[in-house]
């Protein structure tokens, strides 16, 4: 059989679609890089901002190859590339890489699946492509191959809550509220019950019935459906009238960042990490001022929660499948948006992009 020399990819183009194109050319290793045979992408709602050209990340462009929970398989390296990793290992790709600054991009930095035109090089740098370009300087960590690849993508969703629980003055004493059981809102319990907490709650609505009893699974000590329970007053029981240590609005809801005061006590903590696509909210700042309460902004991980993130992975003993969710094709990108979107008739706490699946 001759070399394959052309491979698939999605493209999103920014204004609502996406396409399937089957003539992509195998890149070549950047000098200094490599390139990566993909195995799975996870997905999440900043996949649908993208499809619907949001623009959230410095540098974004459409159209694109996006994608940016990536696992896959060194491919092919650069001779001079010192990237840490030889040709077949499977590695998580930390989508943030240092480069040139240009007038498009001036920040010194750019992110695979994002701020890549399909002008660059063969045009393949994101996780929805089967092949993608690796440039040099790129953090790449090695993973298990005792787990799927398609489980595995939890780790950029891990390696931003690792981030997110570093600011925190974290004991074993706490007491944690999650606020939205999608997959941000279960990997944060997860990593919370990891860390040691005395109680564990998480919240969601009448909706969400099969998240929060995965969430319930995970370890979760209390769910509360706050479509028909008042969190505040059952968070108050759970709690003795204390409230909670840390609260974490991890959900779509534009009331969420407000409630998040009313839960937490005070000194607390509060992280606010759930996207409301642009939307003003309504907080009551004064409550925050009053009862002292610390807020944190959930942005991305860094190299070093990545690298923690990998880490327990490879323990194997991360509840990766109660948090892997449903799996498509490159050719069920609709499927996947409307599980993303909670229009589909399955409900699913992730949705991943599988090139194992045909």
């Amino acid at each position: 059989m001759g070399k394959v020399e052309n491979c698939s990819a999605v493209i999103f183009n920014g204004d609502g679609t996406w396409e399937r194109r089957d003539d992509f050319q195998i890149p070549e290793p950047p000098e200094g890089g490599a390139v990566l045979a993909v195995e799975a992408v996870g997905l999440c709602h900043s996949d649908v901002a993208q499809l619907n050209g949001q623009k959230h990340v410095p540098g974004e462009i459409s159209p694109t190859v996006p994608g940016h929970e990536i696992v896959g398989r060194v491919h092919a390296l650069d001779s001079n590339a010192e990237l840490g990793v030889e040709i077949g290992d499977r590695v998580a790709v930390n989508i943030v890489v240092p480069t040139e600054p240009t007038d498009s991009n001036p920040f010194g930095f750019s992110c695979y699946g994002y701020s890549f035109s399909l002008e660059d090089s063969e045009g393949l740098w994101g996780g929805y492509g089967e092949y993608m370009s690796i440039l040099p300087q790129t953090q790449l960590e090695p993973l298990t191959n005792e787990l799927s690849a398609e489980e595995l993508t939890i780790f950029e969703p891990l390696s931003n809550v690792i981030a997110w629980t570093s600011r925190v003055n974290w004991h074993e004493k706490m007491k944690v509220v999650v606020q939205g059981p999608g997959h941000m809102g279960l990997t944060f319990a997860a990593m919370a019950k990891e860390m040691g907490t005395e109680k564990l709650i998480v919240t969601g609505t009448s909706e969400d019935q099969h998240r929060l009893s995965i969430a319930e699974k995970i370890g979760a000590d209390f769910v509360i459906d706050v479509s028909n329970e008042d969190p505040v007053e059952k968070i108050s029981e759970a709690t003795g009238g204390v409230m909670a240590d840390l609260v974490v609005d991890l959900s779509s809801a534009p009331q969420v960042p407000g409630l998040c005061l009313d839960l937490v006590r005070y000194g607390g903590d509060v992280i606010w990490a759930g996207l409301k696509d642009r939307q003003a909210v309504p907080v009551v700042t004064d409550t925050a001022v009053m009862r002292g309460i610390t807020i944190h902004g959930g942005a991305g991980g860094t190299n070093r929660s990545l690298r923690k993130a990998v880490e327990i992975l490879n323990t194997k003993d991360f509840p990766t499948s109660l948090l892997l969710g449903e799996v498509f094709s490159m050719n069920e990108i609709d499927d996947a948006m409307a599980v993303l979107n909670r229009t589909s008739h399955n409900d699913a706490v992730r949705a991943v992009l599988s090139h194992n699946r045909k």
